[in-house]
C-alpha cells in the first residue's frame, strides 16, 4: 500500500511538471498585471488583453472604460504598440554602455516598473529591451511582453510621444553618433600607428604610450 501511494505520489508530481513546463516556457517573462494609465484614470488588465487589443482590435472591457470618449485613440495606440522599429546591428553595444541611459530614460516614460524609477527597475527595462532586439527588431509590446518584473505601468498618454522620440533616435540619430564616433577617433589617436613606440623613448615613455592606446581602444569601443 504504502508503495502504491509513493507511485501514485510521483505520477502525480510527474504530471504537474509535464503539464506546467510548456506554461512555464511561454508565461515566465510575461507580467502578471499591467497597470494601464491614460490621462488621469488607470486600470488593471492582463498581458492577454493587451496582446488581444493589438492583434484583433478588441479591447477589453477594462480599456473600453478608458477610452470612453476618445475612440479614435484605441486606433492610434494598437499601431504604436506593434509597429515594429528597424534596429541597426551595433545597437546592443549601445544600449549595453553608458551612453544607452538616454534612451532607457526616455523608455521609462512609457514603460515601467510599478516602484517607480529605481536602479533595479532601469536595469529591467533594459533586460527587456536586449531581449527584443536580438532579432533585429523591436516593439512596444515585445518589450512589456519581455518585461521580467511580474507588475508594470504602461503610461498610454506618453507612448506616442515616447515612440516618435525612440524611433527617430534609432534612425537617425544613433547612425549620426556611430559616424561621428568613426570620424572622431581618426583625429583623437590612431590606435593601430601607436603600438610601436619611437626609438629612443625612455621607459615611462613607453607605458605611458601604452596607457594611451588602452584608453583609446577603449573610447572606441563603447
Amino acid at each position: 500500500m504504502k508503495h502504491h501511494l509513493q507511485s501514485v505520489r510521483c505520477w502525480g508530481f510527474a504530471s504537474v511538471v509535464a503539464i506546467s513546463a510548456p506554461l512555464l516556457g511561454t508565461q515566465v517573462q510575461a507580467a502578471e498585471s499591467i497597470f494601464v494609465r491614460y490621462k488621469d484614470t488607470d486600470v488593471t488588465v492582463t498581458q492577454q488583453e493587451l496582446n488581444t487589443f493589438t492583434e484583433t482590435g478588441e479591447l477589453p472591457t477594462s480599456l473600453q472604460n478608458l477610452f470612453s470618449t476618445d475612440q479614435e485613440v484605441p486606433k492610434v495606440l494598437r499601431t504604436v504598440l506593434s509597429e515594429q522599429i528597424e534596429v541597426p546591428e551595433f545597437m546592443q553595444n549601445f544600449l549595453e554602455g553608458s551612453n544607452g541611459d538616454f534612451l532607457f530614460f526616455k523608455l521609462d516614460q512609457a514603460i515601467s516598473s510599478t516602484e517607480g524609477r529605481t536602479e533595479v527597475g532601469l536595469e529591467s527595462l533594459k533586460k527587456a529591451v536586449l531581449k527584443s532586439i536580438e532579432d533585429d527588431r523591436v516593439s512596444f509590446l515585445e518589450i512589456i511582453d519581455k518585461h521580467p518584473q511580474n507588475t508594470i505601468r504602461v503610461n498610454l498618454t506618453n507612448l506616442e510621444g515616447t515612440y516618435n522620440d525612440v524611433n527617430g533616435f534609432v534612425k537617425k540619430v544613433l547612425p549620426a553618433l556611430e559616424v561621428a564616433k568613426d570620424v572622431l577617433s581618426d583625429f583623437i589617436c590612431d590606435c593601430k600607428t601607436t603600438q610601436v613606440s619611437p626609438e629612443g623613448s625612455t621607459p615611462a615613455s613607453k607605458y605611458q604610450s601604452q596607457q594611451e592606446l588602452e584608453n583609446c581602444e577603449k573610447a572606441y569601443q563603447r
